[in-house]
């Protein structure tokens, strides 16, 4: 599958996901409220001057950003349609919101931004190091870039019953810390904090329709299929031995270099 096709396919994922994805997506919330914690701390003396969103999905974070900084211009965008139109409805009321369709991997906007941010969006990106490097020709001298995405070991409840009953697994080989510390762009500074954040599940059908439910079933590139039986199998395993998930939260914050 090319890259392009991916991305058409996680397009109409989120876009068929958009009209139930709130009702799912606890631990976006969880995320989005560390994240904004963190944004809070880092302006809590100044307020940037224009902010970008990628990944805005819904519109939860983009609310929580456009709440703290009133008056501070925030455009947010995402890949889906769907999602864009979702997130508009959501915050016509917040005067200092505007929405644009826009592949963070190709940063479409003009001009520059004191803050980009998103959460749990840049782990749909196939190519991070491009991603980084456009998304910090977009920020201002001095500006930052916060965001989450998922490391390594996320979802292994899953991954561990799968690989017990020998069941292809599709949840992606999420990168380590290590690796991603190295692909930070050599126009700024950048460091990972690691969190990890739970999410109670009932049982393994549960945790699979929630999965799909928030557009996030789509498997890793080249992941084999998985029939109902077999899967069935790795369920079984789950339901006897969990009774919750993991997810390894990556929060990066990067700092353009300032021109003096």
């Amino acid at each position: 599958m090319t890259q392009t096709s991916r991305k058409k396919l996680i397009s109409a994922r989120f876009n068929n996901a958009a009209h139930h994805y709130d009702a799912a997506a606890s631990i976006q919330r969880q995320t989005a409220d560390v994240l904004m914690k963190h944004i809070r701390e880092q302006y809590s003396s100044y307020h940037p001057t224009s902010i970008l969103e990628f990944g805005c999905g819904t519109g939860y974070m983009t609310q929580n950003i456009a709440s703290s900084f009133p008056h501070t211009p925030l455009l947010a965008t995402d890949i889906a349609p769907n999602m864009v139109a979702q997130s508009q409805a959501k915050l016509s009321s917040y005067k200092n919101v505007s929405f644009d369709l826009m592949d963070a991997e190709n940063p479409s906007p003009t001009g520059m931004f004191d803050l980009i941010t998103s959460n749990l969006c840049f782990q749909w990106i196939e190519n991070r190091t491009k991603a980084l490097e456009e998304l910090s020709h977009k920020l201002a001298s001095g500006g930052y870039l916060i965001f989450t995405t998922l490391l390594r070991n996320t979802l292994h409840e899953w991954q561990e019953s799968c690989v017990h009953e020998n069941v292809p697994c599709g949840v992606p080989l999420y990168p380590t810390v290590t690796t991603i510390q190295s692909e930070w762009p050599l126009n700024g500074q950048g460091a990972w904090l690691e969190i990890p954040l739970y999410d109670p599940v009932p049982n393994s059908l549960s945790f699979l329709r929630n999965l799909h439910s928030i557009g996030a079933s789509l498997p890793h590139s080249g992941s084999a299929p998985t029939s109902a039986a077999t899967l069935r199998r790795a369920m079984r395993y789950f339901d006897q031995h969990y009774t919750k998930v993991t997810y390894h939260i990556g929060l990066g914050i990067f700092r353009k270099h300032s021109h003096d």
